[in-house]
This record gives structure tokens, sequence and C-alpha cells, in this order.
């Protein structure tokens, strides 16, 4: 039943949203709750941008959030049976979005650690945490390791603002201090060397807690923290991580022997802030009908399980019979048909759409999607090109839309040839508003490889190979598969090379190490070879 791959929302509950420079937020909360929200989000935004030193001009590509009941409810976004997942962050060619819980978690048990604050405000900080992800991949687009990537999102995501115009920055996050014990410690050595989370096993719990611990320490000890930059620096750039990390941090026994002192003398930071006048932030109030789809939007973000589709636009289909003018209706509709490869109830879908509204940006990129998705066996240049004027004026309409760019991109593949130059403009404009999607990083990079600019490809996939992991040739091989298995049955997940893959070979090329007869090249290190 559609019913069982939705987010079960009380009937009761009407959803809200309200946009900000910076956000958009979609919640069950009431409205003054929905303002604090927000308004705590671009304060933290405000914040971690001053705190980090980052001067560069705000994306213009909004954060979606969706707050959702509980921790029940965020595991319920998923296409596949799901558990324990407080929140999660990811993009698509719709943006960046973010799932979490609205009710805070109270506990009654007192923290192992005495400096320890003991955190009721859960559910804020793991919006915070998820954030701080999208943060960093928007602003500091490297693979760092995993340990920092959680460590940085940790040690920032318990920002507190425990009254008016005040915060604290450095409280110990919710359980992590109670995680760090001696007989499971995970040695600093290991740590700094993790390039993933499966290199350190059963201890992710340790991997959270320690990488919070040592940006922590580098955050109030300037001579670790010179160091921390360092050899993050130098892994960005290709640096093997043991090296790096001794490069950086000298003797690691006595960086090991620092950090578990330092678990001893963990205090935050109290700073004064100026208020900040956000204006009236306006709120609206989602209808009945729009309430019953959220738990579909929703799933358009986090994916669908591909068999269910039928059923599911059949579902929405139902609800939406209540109000078949609704905007937000047609466009989900709209969405769910193409994904469904329903390219001719799309089309019927779309036209009702633009006909309310010429120039919704939705509608013109899913239109454009029925028509080309109707030509799939036509090789019809002119038709092709006909089809292909709604994503032209969705992009025409909007300087920052990314879907209508990918999706004009991707329908010359469609058709089988090569992307035109106007088509790979308009890729590298999606590039540049959303860096941290891999799908449209790998596309642009093989686009460019394939006429021949390799300097260009190397550019844009480096970043991505750079800290990825495969591990051994027997464990790539099984990722490779699941990831197959992934592709074939969810939405939102493609199966393509690694990037660490593409740079090899695309390195190979340039070096003149490469056989295009057989697709092979020759190791650029003899020990690379298997």
């Amino acid at each position: 039943m559609a019913a069982a791959c939705a987010l079960a929302v009380p009937a009761h509950a009407n959803w809200r949203v309200a946009e900000t420079d910076h956000f958009i937020l979609y919640s069950e909360a009431p409205e003054d709750e929905v303002v604090e929200t927000v308004t705590r989000m671009e304060t933290f935004d405000t914040l971690v941008r001053a705190l980090t030193n980052n001067t560069r001009p705000a994306s213009p590509i909004k954060v979606t959030m969706f707050e959702v009941a509980d921790v029940d409810a965020v595991n319920a976004t998923f296409p596949y049976p799901s558990s324990g997942v407080g929140g999660y962050y990811n993009s698509t060619e719709d943006g960046p979005f973010l799932v979490t819980f609205r009710n805070v978690m109270r506990t009654g048990r007192r923290s192992a650690r005495k400096a320890a604050r003991k955190s009721y405000d859960w559910g804020p900080e793991v919006r915070q945490h998820e954030y701080l992800h999208h943060y960093m991949y928007q602003y500091f687009n490297a693979n760092y390791p995993s340990w920092y990537s959680e460590g940085f999102a940790e040690y920032y995501g318990t920002m507190a603002f425990p009254e008016e115009n005040v915060v604290e920055i450095g409280h110990a996050p919710y359980f992590r201090v109670d995680t760090i014990r001696e007989n499971a410690w995970l040695p600093v050595r290991k740590l700094l060397t993790a390039k993933s989370y499966a290199d350190v096993g059963q201890d992710i719990g340790q991997l959270y807690a320690e990488g919070w611990l040592l940006t922590h320490l580098g955050a109030q000890n300037k001579e670790r923290g010179a160091q921390l930059q360092q050899y993050l620096a130098a892994v960005a750039a290709g640096t093997p991580y043991e090296e790096a990390a001794t490069n950086a941090f000298g003797d690691l026994d006595v960086l090991d022997a620092e950090l578990r002192k330092h678990r001893q003398n963990i205090n935050a930071m109290r700073l004064s802030l100026k208020p900040m006048n956000l204006g009236t932030i306006p709120v609206r109030e989602l209808t009945d009908m729009e309430s019953r789809l959220m738990r579909y939007q929703i799933r358009l973000y986090s994916g669908y399980e591909k068999s269910a589709l039928p059923q599911i636009v059949g579902a929405v289909r139902e609800i939406r019979a209540e109000a078949p003018d609704n905007v937000m209706g047609l466009e989900i509709q709209a969405q769910l048909e193409n994904l469904a490869n329903m390219p001719e109830q799309a089309a019927q879908t779309t036209e009702h759409l633009l006909r309310i509204d010429p120039t919704n940006i939705v509608g013109l990129t899913e239109r454009g999607k029925a028509l080309t998705g109707q030509l799939s066996q036509s090789s019809d240049d002119a038709a092709w090109s006909e089809a292909r004027k709604p994503f032209q004026a969705a992009i025409a309409a909007s300087n920052i839309a990314i879907a209508p760019r990918v999706a004009f991109f991707e329908s010359f593949l469609a058709q089988g040839q090569s992307p035109s130059v106007e088509a790979q403009n308009r890729m590298v404009e999606a590039f540049q508003l959303l860096p941290q999607n891999d799908e449209i990083r790998y596309l642009l990079a093989r686009d460019f490889e394939q006429r021949g600019l390799i300097d260009d490809a190397i550019a844009i996939i480096e970043p991505a190979a750079f800290g990825a992991f495969d591990g051994d040739a027997r464990e790539k091989r099984r990722r490779g598969k699941a990831m197959e298995r992934y592709a074939e049955r969810y939405t939102n997940i493609e199966n393509y090379e690694t990037p660490r893959d593409m740079l090899d070979r695309l390195e190979a090329k340039k070096d003149g190490r490469y056989d295009p007869e057989t697709n092979t090249f020759t190791p650029k290190n003899p020990e690379d070879s298997e």
C-alpha cells in the first residue's frame, strides 16, 4: 500500500512554512515556534561564518529544512527500513535539504562527566549538526576525513543560546563524553589515518566522540589548532593521511596522551551577541490537503522505492482531487509521474499547472522532462529541440534554479548526443550553485573528459577523489555491487565509478598511460596494481 511508503502525519496537524534569507522551514510546530527556529538558524549561520573566518558570499541557494515529529518519523522518511537516525543532510537537483525532529529528548541519567552540560535540546542540536555538514560542503569543498567532518559538526552543533543575546560554544554534545571510555579508546593515530567510517570498524561512536574532542582541543589550543589546519590542508591536497598527521602534529603518541587529558578540561566559551533583527518573518499555514501531501514532498528529496511509485502516484492523485488547482499538489504529482516513467501523464499535469502559473519553475522543468521522456526512441533533432524549450524557459526565469539546468544537460545524454555548449555552460552553473552534489560533479567531469578537456575534468573531480576510500579490491567490489542494487531499487541514487577511479583514469590519460582500445591504464605506482 502507498501508505506503507509514506511518513505518518497526524490528521489534525497542519504544517507551516517559513522562509528567510538562507532557509526554508517546514514544520508542524506552532507559528511562534517556527519563527523562533528559523531565527535561531539565521543567528547560528551568522555565528559559524564569523567563527570560521568565512568571508565568502552567502550561497543564493536556500537550505530546505523538514522538521518532523520525532526520531521515528525521521526514519520513516527513508525509502528503505531504518532506525535510530536522528537526522540527516543531503542534496538533490532541487537543492540541499535536511530532515530533523521537532521534540526534545529528555533523560534523568546524569552525564558521566561533570564537565559535560546535559543536553535537553537534542532536536535543535541535531538540526545544527546536519546544517554544518551543508556548511562545510558548500563553503569548504574538500573531502575531509570522516572524523573531522563529524567533529566539526559536533563542536559547533552544540552551540547553545541560554538567554537572549548570549551564546555558549564548546559544550559536550549529547552523550558523546559518555561514549569515550578508556577500554574503548580509539588511538589518535588510527583516528587521524581513518579515511572513512569503515576504517574504524565498530568504533563509529568513538570516531564521532573523539573527532569532536580533537576539534575541541584545536579550537581552544592555538598551537594544536594551527597543526590541525595544516593536517587538513595536506589531506585535502592528497598527502597520505599518516604522513599528513605526522608532519603536522609531530609525535602522535604525545598528541594521544594530550587528547586523553583534555577530556578532563572541557570548557565552553560564553559570548555576548549583538541583537539580530530579521524583521517580520511570514509564516504560512498549509491547507489540510497540502499537509497531507507533505509526506510525499519530503520523500521527493529523500527518495522512493521505484516499485512503489505507481501506487504513490495514485495516492497523490486521490488526495489532490480535493483541490485540483492547488499548485503544490500539481508540482508533486508531476514530479512523481516523471519519476514513475509516466511522461504522458506528467505532460498533462504540467499543462494544467502552467495554465495556472505560467512561469512555475517546477512546472516548466517537469514539462521538459515529460516531453523529452516521450522522445526516447526518436532521432528527430527538431522534436528534441522543441521539447527542451521548457527547460530553457525555466532557466531564463531563474538564475538559481538547479533542476532545469541539470535536466537540460541530461536531455542530450538521453538523446545519445554530446551536450551542446549551452547545456554544458548550464551544467557548470548548476555545479557552481551546488558543488557538494556528487552526481552533478561527476556528470560535469565526465563531459569535460569526453571533450578532451582532461585538466578541467581533473579539477572538477579531484576534491571528491582526495580523501575518498574504496578499501581493498574485495571491499571495493562488494560496495560496487551494493551500490548497483540500491541504484536499481531506489530513486535519487546513481551508480557511477568512484571519484578515485575517475581521477586515476584521467591522470593516466594525461600522462599517456591510458590505452583507449582496452580501456585500461598502467598504474602510476607499481604497488597500486593488484
